[in-house]
């Protein structure tokens, strides 16, 4: 079985950027697995971060259920601290899961927690004789230097991954309607979706930027 490993920073990041890529990998028979590095505890804009911490704990479980994956939270608490401290943890997951790829935050950032995850991820696979193929999924916290070359078909999974998404109240509370600021993840990511898509000639897309290693072929890219 073919398995996949899907790094975010945060509780969500790991949907936003790859859950659809995930979903339809886990329909095509892949063993999926979102390792939530913090749950992002302290992203709410109201609630206190030790009762918004297991709500997120509650939202990784159902979104990881509807998309058909599985999801991990290694018990570090935001915010993330340095890469080295944090690739230890990745390259436990890495050996015990022996995944064929691993997505994960593109460098470009402004949120130094991505930033951390990216370097952790990259020290983690620098210690393996016979390391996974490394993409780079899109996030709009992490577009400086972001080229979309790889995209994904999604339109199969779409509307399943928008429930997904929607299982997070920071999700929900940036739908048309409600959205009173900060991120504004509902018209980033529909959009991207179609933009994605138009950009590959695919119906709807999630794009990628491949990093390292030889992309399996049982992903099913679409690279410009």
């Amino acid at each position: 079985m073919s398995t996949l490993l899907v790094v975010g920073a945060h509780a969500l990041d790991a949907e936003i950027m790859a859950g659809a890529v995930a979903a339809a990998a886990a329909d095509r028979g892949w063993d999926v697995l979102l390792l939530h590095l913090t749950r992002g505890e302290r992203g709410h804009p109201d609630k206190p971060k030790d009762f918004f911490a297991q709500q997120l704990e509650g939202e990784m479980r159902q979104a990881a259920e509807i998309l058909g994956v599985r999801q991990e939270w290694p018990g570090i608490p935001a915010p993330l601290p340095t890469a080295e401290q944090v690739q230890t943890v990745i390259a436990d997951v890495v050996r015990r899961l022996q995944p064929d790829a691993i997505i994960t935050h593109w460098r470009g950032s402004w949120h130094p927690s991505h930033v951390r995850a990216h370097e952790a991820v990259l020290l983690a696979v620098g210690q393996l004789s016979q390391p996974p193929a490394v993409l780079y999924a899109e996030n709009c916290e992490d577009l400086t230097g972001f080229q979309a070359l790889c995209f994904a078909s999604i339109a199969s999974v779409y509307e399943r991954w928008l429930r997904a998404l929607r299982a997070y109240e920071l999700y929900r509370l940036s739908e048309p309607g409600v959205y009173a600021g900060g991120i504004p993840y509902w018209a980033y990511y529909t959009a991207a979706a179609r933009v994605r898509g138009l950009q590959s000639g695919l119906e709807l897309a999630q794009a990628l930027m491949p990093g390292s290693g030889s992309i399996p072929a049982g992903l099913e890219l679409r690279c410009l």
